[in-house]
């Protein structure tokens, strides 16, 4: 160590008690000074292989979580050693060229505290831990992830002009490394049954064109996995998957377009599309399955409850398992409408052809769908049962918390209404299709039947 060297700090090793870090600075010298002692302090080794020679050194820590995984500050910025300080490399990416006062590891987070007052933070430095699984494909271990529900304040969003940070993305953040580009992945999340909770592909899915009401620049892309070469991230927001919604207003009528209610957090381009969203996954053990070409991979997954909600585990189960049995409703309601839209779109094209001869039995026939599709005083249809379960499970996910009781109750009417709106659709494609089909037969013209579940609804 040189003359006259002040030590400014001493590292003690997480992981071993004989190893630890010093850093010393000399006055006038801008050479870093890093030391390593792997005898508990009888003898020292020099460890700036790499770092800037006109840098001080101010701060090294270790990763608790992987021994020899280093973090150290200079007066130029952040560096990392994966071999216990032998040698560095930085780690500066976005950070500008700034003095590193100290540093901290926060679960899986980097802090980095600047000259000036600065903080910055190095979200999720898990794909670090595991760099020596990136020799070939394969799946990191995700770090734990924390199930945080969103915001639900409607008010005005703030304008896509105004200076801000961008927040981490929430849920549970995926790396998976490729040592090749892929033709195909795919991603599954499975719950501790192995049901699959969600699904996601390399592949593009088909865009949803419906207009909007508010601009598509606050709409985030959709989930696609990435096929590049080398480190890849995925983040799932912790979400199942969305349910079906129709287009009606708040005032309760049926729309050609999208209402959306922003909240006041919306992001320009991260703001979810779908209203309503998946319900939230429960906190528990869950497990990441990784398709590349073929080949699988897999890695556990753990997600925990936000610190700030007191619920059991029944609790959320509850609310999940009614928020799943209603988007059930509404996928059904939601497919049933756009399959009586489909029918009365071929009708409408058989009474246009001079070649039928049953235009009375095809109005008749398309009035009944009508009523079928948007319900009359007496009887909803599939686009009311739709539009009032929406609202429900809107209600049922506002926060965290078991469903009343009399939530179950006031929904299950729509149930019953959607029961017997499939029985009588059932109906329809089991005798009034088919015999349709025989009249039309002799012009060689027909109608699609399609196969209509069978819906039980619970007991209040």
């Amino acid at each position: 160590m040189p003359a006259r060297a002040d030590v400014t700090l001493i590292e003690a090793s997480a992981t071993d008690a004989n190893i630890a870090y010093l850093i010393a600075s000399v006055p006038a010298d801008l050479h870093p000074y890093i030391f390593r002692t792997r005898d508990a302090g009888k003898s020292w080794r020099k460890i700036v292989d790499r770092l800037p020679d006109n840098a001080i050194a101010r701060v090294v820590r270790e990763d608790g979580q992987r021994q020899g995984l280093l973090y150290g500050g200079t007066e130029q910025g952040v560096y990392v050693s994966f071999d216990g300080g032998d040698h560095w490399q930085t780690l500066q990416i976005n950070l500008p060229t700034t003095s590193v006062r100290d540093l901290h590891v926060h679960g899986s987070d980097l802090v980095a505290a600047t000259y000036g007052r600065g903080l910055w933070i190095l979200d999720d430095v898990s794909p670090l831990r595991q760099v020596d699984e990136t020799r070939a494909t394969g799946l990191l271990k995700p770090a734990e992830a924390t199930r945080v529900r969103f915001d639900n304040h409607p008010d005005t969003p703030l304008s896509i002009d105004l200076p801000h940070g961008d927040n981490p993305p929430e849920g549970a953040i995926i790396y998976y490394y490729l040592k090749n580009p892929a033709k195909e992945i795919s991603l599954e999340v499975r719950d501790a049954a192995g049901a699959v909770v969600r699904r996601f592909s390399s592949k593009t899915p088909q865009a949803d064109n419906r207009p909007a009401n508010v601009p598509e620049y606050w709409f985030a892309p959709p989930d696609v996995l990435t096929t590049k070469a080398g480190l890849n991230r995925f983040a799932w927001n912790l979400e199942w998957e969305h349910p079906d919604a129709l287009t009606y207003n708040f005032r309760g009528r049926h729309i050609d377009y999208i209402e959306y209610t922003l909240p006041d957090h919306a992001v320009p381009g991260r703001t979810p599309r779908y209203q309503p969203p998946g319900p939230l996954a429960v906190p528990g053990r869950y497990e990441v399955v990784l398709t590349v070409d073929g080949k699988s991979f897999r890695q556990p997954l753990t997600i925990k409850i936000d610190p700030r909600v007191h619920l059991n585990a029944g609790d959320l189960e509850a609310q999940l398992d009614v928020a799943r049995m209603i988007d059930d409703w509404m996928n059904i309601s939601y497919r049933a409408y756009d399959d009586v839209t489909k029918l009365r779109a071929a009708l409408d094209d058989l009474r246009k052809t001079p070649k039928s001869e049953s235009a009375e039995l095809l109005i008749a026939l398309d009035k009944e769908l009508g009523e079928l599709q948007e319900g009359t005083n007496d009887a909803p249809g599939f686009g009311a049962v739709n539009r009032d379960v929406t609202r429900f499970v809107t209600m049922i996910q506002s926060a965290d918390i078991r469903p009343a009781k009399s939530i179950v109750e006031n929904v299950a009417p729509s149930c019953i209404a959607l029961k017997n709106d499939l029985a009588r659709w059932r109906k329809i494609n089991q005798e009034r299709l088919p015999a349709l089909n025989v009249t039309l037969k002799q012009s060689k013209l027909s109608v699609p039947i399609v196969a209509v579940p069978i819906r039980e609804c619970p007991n209040r």
